[in-house]
């Protein structure tokens, strides 16, 4: 088994994984669509991780630790390569340029994240492998092809990934004039692993400077059950690659495995399993 170091740089590298070897993504067309993602194609998308790529190796190349910073270098990021090969080069020189910053930073060391309870360069190291291997899921569909298996030590380690940074951070983003109800509870399970109690709100409000509406489902994970007594209450269990894909909405690409089949369960109360439901479709920002 790969160790985790060599697993997120064949990640980063690769987004595809192993496998048997295959057609280079230029022969694929640029403006084929990307089902999980269905505003995007083939190119666009290629293109978010080339900007992912640099923006995060900026961060840690310029020491990056305030917000005011990070903004200031997603202001001066080069525009995006007319030419589609140019885009595939660029793409190449992107994610060198972030690794050789991963080989010369410790986990520990401070830099900047938008979620202000990380605030770490191994929060970047994990976010950067588990959204390489969401868009590689994209990239599969997109070509028509079987979905690569992820590795089970990712899997776990996205479905946490999800649970501990990617929806806590979206209750912190909750704006200051919204107010926020627990509306259900929902407890996650994956395969020989240990329950994970997610407590489900959803805030709403009208935006003061144009009297925009919102109401939309927010979740976090809880210890307190005096957190969620009495409120409605989900099960959802299934195999960390399961778990792993629903958690990131690609939930569909369970039906284009490669070579097996699996499905994530969720029983309980219908409320609850509408909200978790909602959270799923609101998708990751």
């Amino acid at each position: 088994m790969l160790r985790w170091e060599d697993e997120h740089r064949c990640r980063l590298r690769d987004p595809r994984g192993s496998g048997p070897p295959r057609r280079r993504p230029h022969h694929h067309r640029p403006e084929q669509k990307v089902p999980t993602c269905p505003d995007w194609t083939a190119a666009d998308l290629l293109w978010h991780l080339t900007e992912v790529h640099e923006f995060w190796g900026a961060v840690l190349a310029h020491g990056v630790t305030r917000e005011e910073e990070a903004e200031k270098l997603e202001e001066s990021a080069a525009p995006r390569p007319e030419r589609f090969e140019e885009l595939l080069a660029r793409r190449v020189a992107a994610t060198e340029a972030l690794l050789e910053q991963f080989d010369a930073h410790e986990d520990e060391e401070p830099a900047w994240f938008w979620y202000s309870a990380e605030q770490t360069v191994s929060v970047i190291r994990r976010m950067q492998t588990h959204e390489a291997t969401i868009h590689r899921v994209d990239a599969e569909l997109a070509a028509g092809r079987r979905v690569t298996p992820i590795a089970p030590q990712v899997a776990h380690a996205g479905l946490d990934h999800v649970l501990r940074v990617m929806w806590p951070a979206a209750v912190e983003w909750i704006p200051e004039w919204a107010e926020i109800a627990p509306v259900a509870v929902a407890e996650i399970t994956a395969e020989a692993g240990q329950p994970r109690r997610l407590l489900i709100s959803r805030w709403s409000g009208t935006r003061p400077r144009d009297g925009r509406e919102f109401d939309a489902p927010v979740g976090r994970l809880v210890t307190d059950e005096d957190e969620t007594d009495g409120l409605p209450r989900a099960d959802v269990s299934g195999a960390p690659l399961a778990l792993d894909l629903w958690a990131w909405g690609r939930g569909q690409a369970l039906d284009h495995l490669s070579g097996r089949s699996e499905k994530v369960e969720i029983v309980g109360d219908q409320a609850a399993v509408a909200q978790m439901e909602a959270l799923i479709a609101e998708g990751h920002d």
